[in-house]
């Protein structure tokens, strides 16, 4: 499923949605985190992250389980503190009754219709994210983007009076205070969002986010960090919208990962950078396009890169970078087998292997591999160390002689 541009197939991750206001496997090691991003799948009642996904029970497991990786990955690096969206309780006066009611709005991630939720609770610091899957048109592989919210408040008798009249103020304004801003000063907040994804079964998926896509399909990860990118306001919020002038992007974050303004793509709207715009993947110095360009090309993986945390910054998420293990050298949250294969392509011709930060791939790296891994069966101590095209082959032999051993 996709674009066909010669020998490479591209595939857009979508349009994405938002809202305008209402006045009525796959893992990283983490800092702590003040957001919790909740995975809601109520609304997935084709049971796409389950049995009921195309290609069956375990592709919905292992879609669910990356979802759920790539939403700890953002909660793990979103630093803000937000409060709780709690309808007030009634205000009984001597002679009337105010009242309060909110309500959460978006896009049913099964059928497209409009959903509205009456007086929800968000917990403190949640950011609920409803998902689900249907068969959306074209190339398109997903949908994203935050909800909308309204309010609205009422009284059935004849009135208050003026002391009771300033309770009633300070009540409305600690709501709404919550519901419009969660309480922070400033930047992108709200309950949360909705995301979706392509259930066609002419999409062939990767699921698997321990598992690098094959050459004709589309990798579920890349397009979950994208729509969950879109979820959390980037290319769709008023916070955007003010930073994005003509065809770039003016925050200052990302001016300064970039190196300039960043062009964006528009086409119709400017939610998206420029097709091939590249950084490196957060937390790294390995270079990639930016999750947040408008396509993904089957058979290549794509996680957040700087430039796209700057942005969350610059729309007002507070950003902290993730930690790697130094021989994690594909940043997928572990030391392994696809590690040492990264090691020995690398090894003596430059320092993209470089382990011990000593400007170079060599025999030492190779010690902090065999020390740092985290495979199911650890590798034995070894008194020499291997060439580089005997690197792979003699790990793999220590791990097999300990299994044996065993």
């Amino acid at each position: 499923m996709g674009i066909d541009f010669g020998a490479t197939v591209m595939s857009r991750f979508h349009q994405s949605w938002a809202f305008s206001f209402l006045v009525i496997a796959f893992c990283f090691p983490l800092p702590l985190s003040a957001i919790n991003i909740t995975l809601d799948y109520q609304y997935d009642t084709n049971n796409f992250f389950g049995a009921g996904n195309p290609d069956g029970a375990t592709a919905g497991a292992e879609a669910r389980a990356t979802l759920e990786a790539v939403a700890d990955f953002y909660s793990g690096i979103l630093t803000d503190t937000f409060s709780s969206i709690q309808t007030p309780p009634p205000f009984v006066g001597q002679l009337d009754t105010q009242t309060w009611e909110w309500s959460a709005i978006f896009s049913n991630p099964q059928t497209g219709a409009s959903i509205t939720l009456v007086d929800e609770t968000i917990a403190s610091d949640e950011y609920r994210i409803y998902v689900g899957a249907r068969s959306l048109p074209g190339s398109t592989l997903g949908f994203g983007g935050p909800g909308g919210r309204g309010w609205s408040t009422s009284s059935n008798g004849i009135g208050f009076f003026p002391g009771e009249n300033a309770q009633i103020s300070q009540i409305h304004a600690d709501f709404l205070a919550d519901l419009d801003y969660r309480e922070e000063m400033s930047g992108f907040s709200a309950w949360g969002g909705a995301v979706t994804f392509d259930n066609s079964t002419s999409t062939n998926w990767n699921y698997d986010g321990n598992a690098q896509p094959a050459y004709n399909e589309n990798d579920f990860l890349s397009v979950a960090v994208h729509e969950i990118g879109h979820a959390l306001g980037l290319g769709v919020s008023d916070e955007w919208d003010l930073l994005a002038m003509g065809t770039n992007f003016f925050g200052i974050a990302s001016q300064t990962e970039y190196g300039s303004q960043v062009p964006l793509a528009c086409n119709p709207g400017c939610g998206h950078w420029a097709e091939g715009i590249s950084s490196v993947v957060f937390g790294t110095a390995t270079s990639q396009e930016a999750a947040m360009d408008p396509t993904v090309t089957q058979g290549t993986r794509k996680q957040l890169t700087a430039l796209d945390a700057a942005a969350l910054t610059d729309i007002g998420w507070s950003v902290v970078a993730p930690s790697y293990d130094p021989a994690d050298y594909d940043t997928d949250g572990d030391v392994d087998a696809a590690d040492l294969v990264w090691l020995e392509n690398w090894y003596g011709v430059n320092d993209n292997a470089d382990a011990d930060s000593d400007g170079d791939t060599d025999g030492n790296d190779f010690l902090i591999w065999q020390r740092n891994y985290t495979g199911a069966v650890p590798p034995l101590a070894s008194a020499t160390v291997p060439e580089p095209s005997s690197l792979l082959l003699g790990a793999m032999s220590l791990l097999l002689c300990l299994s044996r051993r065993r």
